[in-house]
């Protein structure tokens, strides 16, 4: 499914009318992408896919290598949004099932527990030694975690 299929309104919105089409391929979101550096994803590949809409979203992986920095947004003389597409982009690839399963495993956690690592005996061990109190999410805060969840797109995410 080419990106420009994918359906969402945000999706549509940041890629026919935002600000993708500014993009002069210049290179500088990619030139200080720190995921780049490490052999991450490519942000001006992904800009430029996306604009021609060949990119496949149910089986492109790098979207999940972003760092999530905007180091990208903030370079871009022509204001793109390079880490607002990203951000769209991985929504709407984790809505076709295409997730990598520490990102689900995490999504999980968070949903299940409002925490979005585990909290482990060896947790617990640290923040004592640190003389932190134990971590607990207040019963409202699991509530309103509930209700963002049934509002937003995270909670109709096929998490399996």
């Amino acid at each position: 499914m080419k990106a420009s299929q994918a359906g969402t309104q945000d999706l549509d919105r940041v890629l026919s009318e935002g600000s993708i089409w500014r993009c002069q391929q210049c290179g500088l979101c990619s030139g200080i992408c720190p995921s780049e550096r490490a052999g991450g994803i490519r942000p001006i590949g992904i800009l430029t896919r996306a604009h021609q809409g060949s990119l496949d979203l149910r089986e492109e992986r790098s979207l999940w290598l972003c760092a999530m920095c905007n180091s990208c947004t903030e370079r871009c003389q022509m204001g793109v949004d390079p880490a607002e597409t990203i951000a769209l982009l991985r929504g709407e690839s984790a809505n076709l099932g295409n997730i990598p399963k520490h990102f689900s495993e995490e999504a999980k956690l968070f949903i299940r527990s409002g925490l979005s690592f585990p909290n482990t005996g060896m947790t617990k061990k640290l923040r004592k030694d640190l003389g932190l109190d134990e971590l607990t999410v207040p019963t409202e805060t699991m509530e309103q975690l509930a209700m963002l969840l049934r509002k937003t797109r995270l909670g109709g995410l096929r998490l399996e």
